[in-house]
């Protein structure tokens, strides 16, 4: 995982660089820069520097001109801002204190920039982006890239930063420690992906147990259980109101548990009966109004591998009483509607710090709280890291019910929960490319055999 640094944390990383990362800093930063410079036929490129940035700014300068470009270093703390027009506009304007008369310079020089329409790419974050907010000023920088030497910071992926911060590229920051902040990224789902043998069989890949649906929403607990074979589970039990198994019919390899018309008492007891045998459970997708606490109860109680969601944790939130019983083999996926329900907080402070939030519960519950957003939040409250994939097209209905199936069917491979949870979310967020390269023989379910040979040219 790579490190995300504070602001202050940040501007130390730099001061302390190699020269020789330094160098490799710039030469990355001059890659983005002359990709740009191609795309859009220019050959000038005005360097705008604040001081952490200066090393890495004479370097790109010396560099850019061996290519052939118009390479010019402007200072903020002593030059006066020049023509930007013609310009690839190079933003090495990171600063983790801005203040006076600096500071009224600085927000001059962000409207020149965004004003002027030239291409930008920045280096640690877009100028007028808060590092560690990512809250963005009234006219903040827009980049096409960033280069962030070190790691990277909070602001990246907060509020308004993933609207202005273009492709990220990150350089350096990697470390094996557990402690502080951390981004998610593709090395860390090929290595936390467990091996499949060839030998393997479906006894061997994990037996879960969906608890979904309702007549209201059948579509939920298809979603989840398509997702949960996908994700590879060898097993799927799915228990679920009568119209929800008939319709598990466009699913044969999810075996149905009728628990009668509806969700309520009654029903809650035949999923209990189901939990037998089970390494993991997932709850709560699509059940509706029903009252599930004493299924949610006997689940926490029973010590199981388990994942909340959606009405899930809305009747969690109803019985408080069940809190105490959460433990560290549970997640619980909230958005921040649902958070705000959980904790009394407002949505608008369930927003503001996402992270301190997602950590500060999950260490209070003794669980893992997996805080969906633009970026998602993962914490066990002792780490934490940030998902950052994804698009604003997962937002809308059915794609937590995808996360829950996804995250028990990782579960019921012996997958740990907080890995599970960061696993889970980054398999949702990145592309159907990406995600089918990581799970490949995983996905395969027992129609897409009979679909190929149906296909075949006999």
């Amino acid at each position: 995982m790579r490190r995300i640094l504070s602001a202050k944390e940040y501007a130390r990383a730099l001061q302390s660089l190699s020269f020789d990362e330094v160098l490799q800093a710039s030469a990355v930063y001059v890659r983005a820069a002359e990709e740009l410079m191609a795309q859009n036929g220019l050959d000038r490129g005005l360097l705008l520097c604040a001081k952490p940035f200066e090393s890495m700014a004479k370097l790109a300068a010396e560099q850019l001109g061996s290519l052939g470009k118009q390479a010019d270093i402007v200072l903020i703390e002593k030059d006066e801002l020049p023509d930007l027009s013609g310009s690839l506009i190079c933003d090495l304007l990171f600063e983790s204190i801005g203040e006076g008369s600096l500071l009224e310079k600085r927000r001059g020089w962000i409207d020149a920039i965004t004003g002027s329409g030239c291409p930008v790419v920045s280096a640690a974050i877009p100028a007028g982006v808060d590092p560690d907010t990512g809250r963005a000023q009234a006219k903040a920088v827009q980049a096409k890239i960033t280069v962030s030497p070190a790691g990277y910071l909070p602001g990246l992926f907060l509020h308004d930063g993933l609207d202005h911060c273009g492709e990220i590229r990150p350089i350096g920051g990697e470390t094996e420690t557990t402690d502080g902040l951390f981004r998610f990224e593709d090395a860390d789902a090929k290595r936390l992906l467990p091996p499949r043998k060839r030998t393997a069989h479906k006894g061997d890949s994990g037996k879960a147990l969906l608890c979904v649906g309702s007549p209201k929403y059948v579509g939920a607990a298809l979603l989840s259980a398509r997702a949960c074979l996908a994700a590879g589970c060898g097993i799927l039990f799915a228990a679920c109101p009568d119209v929800v198994r008939t319709a598990l019919v466009n699913l044969p390899e999810a075996i149905g548990i009728p628990v009668g018309e509806d969700w309520d008492a009654e029903s809650c007891l035949v999923a209990i009966q189901a939990l037998a045998d089970k390494q993991a459970v997932g709850l709560g997708c699509g059940v509706g109004s029903g009252d599930i606490s004493l299924l949610i109860e006997a689940v926490l109680r029973a010590k199981l591998p388990a994942v909340l969601d959606a009405d899930g944790l809305n009747c969690l939130s109803r019985h408080p009483k069940l809190y105490p019983l959460l433990h560290e083999r549970v997640v619980l996926t909230p958005h921040p509607g649902e958070m705000s329900r959980l904790t009394g907080l407002s949505a608008e402070e369930v927003q503001d710090d996402p992270v301190s939030l997602a950590r500060r519960y999950a260490s209070e519950w003794g669980c893992t709280v997996l805080l969906k957003g633009a970026a998602t939040v993962v914490s066990d409250g002792k780490r934490t890291c940030i998902v950052a994939e994804g698009n604003a097209g997962l937002g809308k209905g059915g794609s937590g019910d995808v996360l829950t199936g996804i995250i028990a069917g990782l579960l019921s491979q012996g997958v740990e929960p907080y890995h599970a949870a960061c696993l889970g979310s980054y398999l949702l967020g990145t592309s159907a490319d990406k995600a089918f390269d990581l799970l490949r023989e995983r996905m395969l379910r027992a129609t897409n055999v009979i679909e190929a040979l149906e296909d075949m040219d006999h």
